[in-house]
């Protein structure tokens, strides 16, 4: 009786019952179902604008008079003008408000309309502003080292040192703010890859240490050096101070090297 009951069993039962009890491919399947008709639309208006291009060319190949009147007719479908690409196509959003063809500076006159002799200029801004924001990156990176050897000195108990360590913390904030923005202010290369490198990697860093410069100093303002030392406090801002010195040291090395 069993062995009556499994030959009645058709491929058709064995696939749906496949697609019932594996959740991820029936949840492909339900995606690949209804993107079909989408796609097959798209597929068939792409048929049948070819088509009509088609049949926009005349009948007969060896009269010309026919194929002169249909050149006269309609020169946008033998004629094509390409614009040469100036932008990259992956631009952010600040990018795109700065420097793109209708940017906010671009109206307002800063920026030059988009030609190629002004997009040749940019470039040469953008190598400039990379540049100084390579060497503000170390600067930077220096004064966060010395802003950690202070504060070191002050949770192992030298308070004399608190004046010359808020000093450094401003400098290193102001510094590392005007590095930032040499780069996120800077114009689009000409060409940007979707592949993974080093200045991907170094982008990648950045958000992390620019979490690690917004804790870092909200950690600080923590510690109450008027009143009390709260040591706890302090361990938490040492900490927070040399995971963000290091990942922007690594950060540095990645680009540099």
């Amino acid at each position: 009786m069993d062995s009556n009951l499994s030959l009645q069993i058709t491929p058709f039962q064995v696939l749906l019952k496949f697609i019932y009890n594996n959740k991820y491919f029936s949840k492909i399947f339900l995606i690949i179902f209804l993107s079909a008709p989408f796609l097959f639309a798209q597929e068939l208006s792409s048929i049948l604008e070819l088509r009509s291009r088609i049949l926009q060319f005349p009948d007969s190949l060896n009269s010309t008079e026919t194929s002169s009147i249909s050149i006269s007719a309609q020169p946008d479908t033998t004629i094509q003008v390409f614009k040469p690409k100036l932008l990259p196509d992956n631009m952010s959003l600040m990018e795109k408000g700065l420097w793109g063809e209708h940017s906010i500076l671009r109206g307002i006159g800063i920026a030059p309309e988009l030609t190629r002799e002004s997009r040749m200029n940019e470039l040469k801004i953008r190598r400039t502003m990379l540049s100084i924001h390579q060497i503000g990156g170390f600067a930077s990176l220096g004064l966060m080292l010395a802003t950690c050897y202070y504060g070191q000195r002050i949770v192992d108990g030298d308070f004399s040192v608190i004046q010359t360590k808020r000093a450094l913390v401003t400098a290193t904030i102001a510094t590392y703010s005007l590095t930032a923005l040499l780069s996120i202010l800077s114009p689009p290369p000409l060409i940007r890859r979707d592949e993974f490198s080093t200045t991907s990697l170094h982008k990648t860093l950045a958000w992390f240490h620019v979490a690690g410069m917004i804790i870092t100093p909200i950690l600080g303002k923590l510690i109450d050096t008027r009143r009390a030392f709260h040591m706890d406090k302090a361990h938490y801002h040492q900490i927070a101070g040399y995971i963000t010195t290091a990942i922007f040291a690594s950060a540095m090395i990645v680009i540099t090297f």
